[in-house]
């Protein structure tokens, strides 16, 4: 693959008071494909005490679908924590959830987007692959909490398609046992692949085969938030993977999908 001056070497920050136009600028570029916004670390954040003690309950994924974030996080944390519990410190994290959710609509149109959290870590994340939707245009926002590696981006070019395809006709069955057996028992996937070293090495170091240069790759920092491109009909998307560092500690994610409407 050439190294030219057009190497992508680090992701190019955001400001959400720059707005969504100029994100958008920068999403549709080739040669990437995603962008990072700054934020505070976990530990400087008014609401860490809810976030870490929500960590410290078993995994759970949350779809927000027509609530708030308001009333969302007053679902999860009067469910897992008790009525009332945290009630200002989540407070403070559904506004700044919502404040993310308005700059990713902007990226769509203004297309009411769709929000999730979760806590549950899933092994086939570990594998380089594209998120995929049907509508013309689609945005993936992940914001993740108290985890300690950052999801990692390589350029589309940098990946052999045709062995990428086989590759995952072989093993995303595989990684679908994987990931449910991992959800529902818990088990380490280091214990549960022990099987399939070469697999294993993969997931552990990101250098799969379909890479043509396995040390292309950029790192999200771990606190930032990071926006890419979903695969759709009419655009490319964006190649990722979650950090190996993430399997014990996912974090408390906040996923925000904004697509626009059918063309």
């Amino acid at each position: 693959m050439p190294r030219g001056p057009e190497l992508v070497t680090a992701l190019v920050p955001v400001s959400l008071a720059g707005g969504p136009a100029a994100a958008l600028r920068l999403l549709a570029a080739p040669a990437l494909g995603a962008v990072e916004i700054a934020r505070p670390p976990l530990d400087d954040l008014p609401y860490r005490d809810f976030v870490r003690t929500l960590l410290g309950r078993q995994g759970f994924k949350l779809d927000f679908n027509r609530m708030t974030p308001d009333e969302a996080l007053a679902l999860v944390s009067d469910q897992l924590l008790g009525p009332g519990a945290f009630r200002q410190e989540r407070g403070l994290l559904a506004s700044d959830i919502a404040e993310l959710a308005d700059f990713a609509a902007g990226l769509v149109g203004g297309v009411r987007p769709s929000i999730s959290v979760r806590t549950l870590f899933a092994p086939g994340d570990l594998v380089w692959h594209l998120d995929r939707l049907s509508e013309p245009s689609a945005f993936r926002l992940l914001w993740p909490l108290g985890r300690p590696g950052g999801m990692r981006f390589t350029p589309a070019d940098n990946v052999d398609a045709g062995m990428h395809r086989a590759y995952m006709r072989r093993e995303h069955p595989l990684l679908c046992q994987l990931d449910a057996r991992v959800l529902r028992a818990g088990a380490d996937v280091e214990t549960l692949w022990a099987h399939r070293p070469v697999q294993l090495e993969a997931m552990t170091t990101g250098r799969y085969p379909f890479l043509r240069d396995p040390d292309l790759e950029v790192a999200v920092h771990p606190d930032a938030a990071s926006i890419h491109r979903v695969e759709t009909g009419s655009q490319p998307g964006t190649y990722h993977r979650s950090s190996w560092a993430n399997r014990r500690a996912p974090g408390f994610q906040i996923v925000i999908t904004a697509a626009s409407g059918p063309a």
